[in-house]
């Protein structure tokens, strides 16, 4: 008989332990493969949101990272609301009543207004204009693009575009109706709006969003900034009828920009002079998302993730402890049978390479089904992760170099911890246990 088969009989005589020690591992394994995965994703859902066609959001004065928290992944709270003269002052002439390029007109090559503060069942309302999905892009230069029907138009009052996650979660398609909510889910019930488009996926936080024409999102009740006592709107605060709301009694809650090149100089020149601009100014704040993103994983995200690991780490190596006590009880027990091997002609090394030989089978066993089990852990929690999180998550998610190193190691591992019995067995008294 074999070496292996020597070994691989000595699993089975002593089925019930072996099978206790590998189902350790497995469990220490599953544990560190889900860490590493979930990791990987959630730094991936923070990654694809650091650019999604603009590279700065200008917003009221406050917090920066609150600001991109609302405004690029649709969580937190507003800080406050900016004026639309403020929101005006990034467009050039052509796009303004007065016919003059704003202050930033010049630095800026895409403004695209967004207001919040509705809900439609656990999901944020973006209103916002055409320019959201004509302009911009999805970060990587490519367009967005259409699962089924396209983008409202500006002058489609109460249009709405559907993230996939929105559509899919909730089962609405393109000419289904839809009614938000003021402030929350159990606020006072808005118009309806009209599904007219639904994202394909994007695999970023917009596919947790309800994107509505901001003309329709400032007919609605309780949208309208009241005027000082004493000024009159253009037009009733609620007009009947496809009439935009006066330019006076609108806000925006935040502005997403795409600056431009400067003759001369590269775009994050100008973006950085832009921000100076703006934060020295009274009016609102700018924010970098890419430098507040880095700011919170290095902060945050990371020592969290080194955490988990950490703690994983620990239940891998007791795992490997368990190893070291099963070897150990197990060359106590089978003293008599390596004495027997001894007297028929095995040689010592062939003795200790039995022992780690069965230590290198529980350990790839047990490992590769701990692998194989965190990758159905990640599979089983991928629906929630892709909903709150915005990212697709799977059995197929993984970090591949972190993974393709675990096993290896685990067999050191357990070869390590198998020496003291294996060097025990290599010593066995043959005269003693004949």
């Amino acid at each position: 008989m074999t070496l292996f088969g020597i070994a691989w009989r000595n699993i089975r005589q002593r089925l019930l332990t072996s099978g206790l020690t590998a189902l350790s591992l497995a469990l220490g394994v599953a544990l560190v493969v889900a860490t590493l995965v979930t990791g990987r994703i959630v730094n991936r859902a923070f990654d694809s949101g650091s650019g999604l066609g603009y590279n700065m959001i200008v917003g009221a004065k406050g917090s920066p990272l609150q600001l991109v928290l609302n405004s690029v992944y649709l969580i937190s709270k507003p800080i406050e609301n900016v004026s639309w003269g403020f929101y005006e002052e990034f467009l050039p002439a052509t796009a303004r009543a007065d016919g003059v390029d704003g202050k930033y007109a010049a630095s800026t090559r895409t403004a695209v207004p967004i207001c919040m503060g509705d809900y439609f069942r656990g999901h944020r309302v973006v209103g916002t204009n055409a320019a959201f999905f004509d302009r911009l892009t999805r970060g990587d230069g490519r367009p967005f693009e259409f699962a089924a029907g396209g983008n409202f138009g500006d002058d489609d009052f109460f249009g709405g575009v559907l993230g996939a996650g929105v559509a899919a979660n909730l089962g609405l398609k393109v000419g289904d109706a839809f009614s938000p909510t003021h402030g929350a889910d159990d606020g006072a019930v808005h118009d309806p709006f009209r599904v007219v488009g639904i994202l394909a996926r994007t695999d970023t936080p917009l596919d947790r969003g309800v994107f509505v024409n901001m003309e329709g999102f400032y007919l609605q009740d309780g949208h309208a900034k009241p005027l000082p006592e004493g000024e009159a709107a253009a037009t009733s605060p609620r007009p009947s009828g496809n009439v935009p709301l006066p330019f006076n009694q609108r806000e925006v809650t935040a502005i997403l920009l795409e600056t431009a090149s400067l003759p001369g100089l590269p775009a994050e020149l100008t973006a950085m002079g832009l921000r100076t601009a703006i934060n020295e100014g009274r009016d609102g704040q700018a924010a970098l998302p890419v430098a507040e993103i880095r700011q919170l994983l290095d902060l945050f995200v990371r020592p969290l993730e080194l955490l988990l690991l950490l703690v994983t780490a620990l239940v891998v190596l007791v795992s490997a402890i368990g190893i070291l006590v099963s070897m150990v009880g197990s060359s106590l027990e089978r003293s008599r049978d390596v004495a027997i091997m001894r007297a028929l002609g095995a040689r010592r090394g062939h003795v200790l390479a039995t022992v780690l030989i069965e230590a290198i089978l529980l350990a790839a066993g047990g490992g590769l089904a701990g692998w194989l089990l965190g990758h159905l852990l990640v599979g089983a929690i991928g629906p929630w992760i892709t909903t709150n999180a915005g990212v697709t998550a799977s059995v197929f998610s993984a970090a591949p170099l972190a993974e393709a190193l675990l096993v290896p190691l685990l067999v050191v591992l357990a070869i390590v911890a198998s020496l003291l019995p294996a060097i025990a067995a290599y010593r066995t008294d043959v005269a003693k246990w004949l």
